[in-house]
């Protein structure tokens, strides 16, 4: 049988390892080594659990339950964010305790009602509503947009623990539940993954969010995320870091994405990246058919800029970077600078294009300057990037 993992007295982990996982939410998001899907079960005068799994495991979970409390009654669910991969089990979970109270957020109640139909006498919860379960009581804090309009998170002020969903969570997969068995490097970094390929949109609620939770003067000693370990050691530096995400803290970096067919374009890119690597700040470059998605926005959070490349295609830029260039006006990024740059060979257009794409996404132009080469670069065309690259170096460097 599974069996519960205790986290402190009374708490438990019945979630699931999903080693098998290897993209999140679809392509989008190609992760590592897998996830988990965290639920935690309390057990006080009334046993309450806290979110679900994804249905298919949700035989997994229930074994884990049971480790603990036998066939005695749950009496009250927490349903902090109605996503499938945390509340997929829920039908499956009142099934089993029909007589269990399903508490959410008033957005929370109306998304369950349409993804699963039946209203199931949900309790509509809001920030500074509580839940006395016997020794502990619940308090409960709306975090709209943190990722969807109905997250939630629940904060036990006696056991100084937050459940926060999506927030603060990671995709690490291992039985050593606790930030600590992982190192501080490793948790941040994962953090970040998640964050910039999960969260990023949110920056502005997620900045508000942390200030109220700050103002609020919560003891916690503890934080307990939907997937990946959970936070005992490293949450200062956790929470300085998402401050940092939230506002978009940028260091000397650039970010160069691009792709190409016969070269031109990557020739272009390359001589880019040595005038501005050559001269202090740091640049990463990616092929971008050829480069995780996940890792490209991972490495944009905290960089000054980006420079987007393609070449012709059609008379139209490459299909991969029209869709990056669709994926960054999505992020609603905020105070970063961009540029595009390409070849071509009969049809001069699609530099423009990349530029008016920046622009409408939010980007500030580094020159307006267009960088479009007509078929092959000849060294002095290559010089000459390298000593734009140069310039560029300098402009970010006063950023």
């Amino acid at each position: 049988m599974k069996q519960a993992i205790q986290i402190k007295e009374n708490m438990y982990w019945v979630g699931v390892h999903d080693f098998n996982c290897r993209h999140f939410h679809g392509d989008i998001f190609p992760i590592e080594e897998g996830t988990t899907y965290n639920a935690y079960l309390i057990v006080d005068e009334q046993i309450t659990l806290i979110d679900t799994v994804e249905e298919e495991f949700f035989d997994i979970m229930m074994e884990r339950i049971r480790s603990v409390i036998g066939d005695q009654p749950i009496h009250n669910v927490i349903c902090q964010h109605a996503e499938p991969d945390h509340s997929g089990g829920f039908v499956k979970f009142m099934q089993a305790y029909p007589d269990a109270h399903p508490y959410a957020s008033n957005a929370g109640v109306g998304i369950m009602l349409k993804q699963y139909f039946k209203d199931y006498d949900y309790r509509k919860v809001k920030t500074g509503d509580t839940l006395n379960i016997g020794k502990n009581t619940l308090t409960f804090v709306e975090m709209p947009l943190i990722h969807w309009p109905d997250n939630m998170l629940t904060y036990v002020a006696q056991q100084k623990i937050v459940f926060s969903n999506d927030a603060f969570g990671q995709h690490i997969c291992s039985y050593d539940m606790f930030d600590d068995a992982h190192g501080l490097d490793k948790c941040l970094d994962r953090a970040k993954n998640y964050y910039a390929n999960i969260v990023m949109p949110y920056g502005t609620q997620v900045a508000n969010k942390l200030k109220q939770i700050k103002d609020m003067n919560l003891e916690i000693d503890m934080i307990a995320p939907a997937h990946g370990v959970i936070w005992r050691t490293y949450i200062e530096e956790m929470l300085a870091a998402y401050e940092d995400f939230a506002t978009f803290k940028s260091k000397d970096k650039v970010v160069i994405v691009y792709e190409s067919v016969w070269k031109h374009t990557q020739q272009m890119a390359e001589a880019l990246a040595e005038g501005i690597g050559r001269n202090g700040v740091c640049v990463k470059v990616f092929k971008y058919s050829m480069t995780s998605p996940a890792l490209v926005m991972k490495e944009l959070m905290d960089a000054k800029a980006i420079l987007v490349g393609s070449g012709c295609y059609n008379n139209v830029m490459a299909i991969d970077i029209s869709g990056f260039l669709e994926k960054l006006k999505s992020c609603k990024i905020k105070g970063k600078k961009a540029l595009g740059f390409g070849s071509y060979g009969w049809f001069n257009g699609v530099t423009k294009e990349i530029n008016a794409r920046l622009e409408s996404a939010g980007f500030t132009l580094l020159t307006d300057d267009v960088l479009s080469q007509n078929y092959t670069p000849s060294e002095e065309d290559l010089d000459k990037l390298m000593e734009l690259g140069k310039q560029l170096a300098e402009e970010i460097k006063t950023m």
